[in-house]
């Protein structure tokens, strides 16, 4: 079963937000969270989870013919 994937939004009394990312790992996370950002403004803060740093998972999708 696939791991749930989340974004949660929290927004400041003084109109700061900010993302936490959950259940993407790797590259794809960061990503994900600068195009989040650059939707709304300007990242004043970048902090990275330890999901970050855990192996994404790669699918592959392999076709094969038989004769």
């Amino acid at each position: 079963m696939a791991e749930k994937e989340e974004i949660a939004i929290l927004i400041s009394e003084e109109g700061e937000v900010e993302f936490l990312v959950k259940g993407i790992k790797g590259i794809q996370c960061r990503k994900l969270g600068e195009e989040l950002a650059r939707a709304i403004g300007v990242i004043k803060k970048l902090e990275l989870t330890s999901e970050y740093y855990e192996k994404e998972e790669v699918k592959t999708k392999i076709e094969q013919k038989l004769k």
